[in-house]
């Protein structure tokens, strides 16, 4: 093996080549040890006193740990970043499956760590006692030659791959210093970490499958089994020369490079690569997936088969250059990807005659000279809305020109199995999702499913993923909206809430402990749910609850503390969670305005009085059946009404009776009115019939 040269250390891929031993010098002195051992399950013990850098990840810090049931087993423990998605369901899954070539998962959970303030998860690993492969490699401690490579690095690290994938998953971390040696022997070879970060967020792009290379970190995606076969073909390429041959380029200048010539000829073509590598790895670093060895043809090379050779790429050269940002493009992958970096230049571009006669003429493709023209002339109609934008109809353009590359919007891209990590990166790493929200909103997943050649198996499951998303951000209501998305595309976030913001709560298992303690803390005013921990439930909690979410949403105070509670009783129920206090009493404070919901100031009176007794309880189910109980807010309404209809039928008394004597008074008057009326007229006819007689006698 060849000594590391500088660059290759510098690009954190090959060590010195005098590094100290392995494992012997990794306890740091006395001096530099910090708090006490944290105790993981009463069984495991981690010192945040002794880190491990030579076991470090890219997204998390290695300590060591102690089995307290078997001290002589060697265990570290990778401290994960706070507010960066983990593989959760990978690692619910592995911690009960050994998988043969993968770093065996002793155990994980969420401690409280010291040395950041705040609780985080720590994912425990048994310690490959050999240490990294290249760094054994680059101080001689072993030799693995071109001719033993495909058995003591390949065929191990394969069959772990193989069965990663049968249980769903690709590892999408496979680079030279995450392979380790298990034994002190130098015998077993494992695969590293790839549970602590985002698929794909801690490669380096050698390791990455051109496309998956050119999309954000955070938006590379699960990928699939080929893309573990590529990044295992570019980690031979250090392994067998003993240096980086591209580590001194550029990020732009490597992508660029790959385009244009081929990823194997990129990594490889300057470098004396042995013979009986040099078909594999064209193979193994083919840009076209479909004609990238599988593990069945990588078995029939291991077994001594013949194997099928690797077809040349078939991405056609323009006859002539084009130009852009005085940069010239023989390619449409490489005008593809230099356009998307500069949208709003481009956009101008794309819209010349030349551009379109370059497609036309130097690419003999009328069909997508007019595509393209259209793509412009719907622009020109939408000018006024989104469709008319520079940076989607570039979006557009580029997926035209170049189908398997990631989907470019503004300054970001991403695979459509990588929307769920960039979107929640922009969110808490940035603080602005805005721009991975608009690719969303103008759809710009179907124009990339629509525009693939070969239908992704998986394209009907991502889908209606995007449609879900696209629905919950929508919906402004409490468990809905942009909180709800971020945990429904990352099942390994951790509720954001501020109020739970030093906890990393991520099984809903937790949430209600986590309320708990942040009882003590939190202003008792300050109600113990928000959007985030709405959508965290919502997500993580496999119930129906959209008619607690409908009255949690209420404007009504009253509706909404009960919408609450009943939320938070439902989920103690269904989750068998027997007492908690503090969350108990916090909630008790705040229900003052559903206890007024009820009219008999009795009632109210006897259920603020049996508030303390079930407060002591910690039970919410309690106090949601104290406060919202279906018999007695029955009688409630019932002795309301009674009572309102007594006190109307009393009203009406109280008013005839305050009101009779001036109505009889009233009708005397009248009467003797009329009794006077009579009587003058029967006096009247009296005096007319005595004048009347007079006159006759």
């Amino acid at each position: 093996m060849a000594e590391a040269p500088l660059e290759a250390e510098e690009a954190g891929t090959v060590p010195p080549v005098d590094a100290e031993p392995y494992y012997e010098s990794d306890q740091p002195p006395a001096s530099n040890r910090g708090s006490g051992p944290i105790v993981l399950r009463e069984h495991y013990l981690i010192d945040p006193g002794v880190p491990l850098p030579k076991l470090d990840s890219p997204s998390a810090k290695a300590f060591a740990v102690e089995d307290r049931r078997d001290l002589g087993r060697k265990l570290f423990g990778l401290i994960c970043t706070p507010g960066l998605p983990t593989r959760l369901d990978a690692l619910e899954l592995l911690k009960d499956n050994f998988v043969s070539g993968i770093i065996p998962l002793v155990e994980w959970d969420v401690v409280d760590w010291p040395l950041l303030g705040e609780k985080t998860m720590v994912v425990i690993y048994e310690t490959p006692l050999g240490g990294r492969v290249i760094e054994q490699l680059a101080r001689k401690a072993v030799k693995i030659t071109e001719y033993d490579i495909s058995h003591r690095i390949v065929e191990p690290v394969c069959r772990g791959l193989q069965t990663l994938f049968e249980m769903g998953y690709s590892h999408r971390a496979i680079r030279p210093n995450n392979i380790f040696f298990l034994d002190a022997e130098m015998t077993e070879v494992v695969l590293g970490d790839f549970m602590t970060s985002p698929p794909g967020y801690d490669q380096p792009l050698m390791y990455e499958p051109i496309e998956r290379a050119m999309a954000s970190p955070a938006g590379r995606g699960e990928g699939a089994p080929r893309d573990d076969i590529f990044a295992l073909g570019a980690t031979i390429v250090p392994i067998i020369l003993g240096h980086n041959p591209v580590a001194r380029m550029k990020a732009d200048d490597l992508i660029r490079s790959r385009l244009e010539h081929g990823s194997y000829t990129t990594l490889c073509g300057n470098s004396r690569i042995p013979l009986p590598l040099m078909e594999p790895l064209r193979a193994l670093l083919h840009d076209d997936p479909r004609m990238r060895w599988d593990f069945n043809q990588i078995t029939d090379w291991l077994t001594g088969q013949k194997a099928h050779p690797p077809q040349k790429s078939t991405d056609a050269k323009a006859k002539s250059s084009f130009t852009f940002k005085n940069v010239d493009h023989f390619k449409r992958r490489t005008i593809a990807w230099h356009l998307a970096k500069y949208p709003s230049d481009a956009a101008k571009v794309v819209r010349t005659d030349e551009f379109l006669n370059w497609i036309r003429r130097d690419f003999d493709d009328s069909n997508l000279a007019e595509i393209i023209k259209g793509l412009v002339g719907n622009a020109e109609f939408h000018k006024d809305d989104y469709q008319g934008s520079d940076e989607y109809l570039v979006s557009r353009i580029v997926m035209r020109l170049d189908p398997a590359a990631p989907i470019y919007f503004k300054n970001i891209a991403f695979m459509p199995d990588g929307y769920g990590p960039l979107l929640t990166v922009e969110l808490l790493r940035k603080g602005d999702p805005s721009i991975p929200v608009a690719a969303l909103n103008c759809d710009l997943h179907t124009n990339w499913f629509t525009n693939q050649a070969t239908p992704f198996p998986k394209t009907p499951e991502w889908t209606r993923s995007f449609a879900q998303l696209k629905g919950y951000m929508g919906i402004q209501e409490m468990g809905f909206g942009m909180e709800r998305a971020i945990y429904e595309a990352n099942f390994g976030l951790p509720c954001q809430s501020p109020l739970l913001s030093k906890d990393y709560v991520v099984e809903i298992e937790q949430l209600l402990l986590a309320l708990d303690d942040a009882a003590s803390r939190v202003e008792n005013h300050i109600p113990p749910m928000d959007r985030h921990i709405a959508g965290f439930i919502a997500a993580h909690f496999d119930e129906e609850i959209h008619p607690h979410l409908k009255a949690l949403s209420s404007p009504k105070p009253e509706t909404s503390v009960i919408g609450m509670l009943s939320l938070l009783a439902f989920l103690q129920w269904k989750i068998k969670m027997k007492s908690v206090l503090g969350l108990a009493s916090w909630v008790g404070g705040l229900l003052g305005p559903a206890i007024n919901t009820y009219h008999n100031r009795l009632t109210r009176r006897s259920i603020e009085s049996e508030i303390p007794q079930l407060v002591r309880q910690g039970s919410l189910p309690g106090l949601f059946d104290l406060i919202d109980n279906a018999e007695k807010r029955r009688i409630d309404v019932d002795e309301f009404a009674e009572a309102k209809a007594q006190w109307m039928a009393a009203e009406a008394e109280v008013r005839d009776i305050e009101g009779s004597g001036e109505e009889r008074l009233t009708k005397a008057e009248r009467s003797g009115q009329q009794a006077a009326a009579m009587f003058s007229i029967v006096l009247s006819l009296i005096v007319i019939t005595i004048l009347t007689l007079f006159e006759f006698i």
